[in-house]
């Protein structure tokens, strides 16, 4: 499947109010049938209600994955918070009909919950990259009498017809329960096709 890079930037603060100090991570965010946000479950299992009112509506029923900045409010009834600003994340699928490794940079990659994150930069003009993930190879091996596997996974880019510019960040997340067979204690090794060679990050 083909994905286009999608960056939704919304400010959610009010005219001429100062930005608190923000806590910013990725997190699932849900509407309700109005469109309308309802609450946000952190990677960390954390899922607060939010109490912004001034948030233009989306589509219903439907869960965003974003990098969420947001301020805590109350903690009774319920873990309530209020988001000062927003920008999509692209969560990585089966992307073995790109088959291509356009190089990009990378930040950071890290695994918190049920994702690997990762922060990465395209170089563009502001036309449509391509994004996903493959399972280059599966290994598997024996430890104290049980079978783990060794998943080796890399990062497909495909620029398009877009011409190499200025940096554009895009934030980036793997599912890992949908991996297919994926199993509880499996490690998994994901690559990087950069500017500057392959990198690859390994987790436990």
């Amino acid at each position: 499947m083909l994905l286009p890079v999608v960056l939704l930037l919304l400010s959610c603060s009010e005219e001429q109010e100062p930005y608190p100090d923000l806590i910013t991570e990725f997190a699932d965010i849900r509407t309700g049938v109005d469109g309308m946000f309802l609450d946000m479950t952190t990677d960390n299992g954390t899922c607060y209600s939010i109490t912004n009112t001034n948030i233009k509506p989306h589509r219903p029923d439907t869960v965003y994955r974003a990098v969420a900045g947001f301020v805590p409010e109350t903690e009774t009834p319920r873990l309530q918070a209020r988001i000062y600003s927003l920008t999509g994340a692209l969560v990585l699928s089966d992307s073995i009909a790109i088959l291509r490794h356009d190089p990009v940079g990378i930040e950071s990659m890290w695994r918190e919950g049920k994702y690997i994150n990762m922060q990465l930069t395209a170089k563009t003009q502001g036309g449509i990259h391509y994004w996903g993930y493959a399972i280059d190879s599966v290994r598997q091996a024996g430890e104290d009498g049980r079978t783990r596997a060794h998943y080796r996974l890399s990062v497909h880019h495909n620029q398009g017809q877009d011409p190499i510019s200025y940096s554009q960040t895009c934030y980036c997340s793997i599912h890992v329960p949908s991996i297919p067979y994926y199993n509880m204690g499996d490690t998994i090794s994901v690559s990087v096709h950069t500017f500057n060679g392959v990198r690859e990050w390994t987790f436990y």
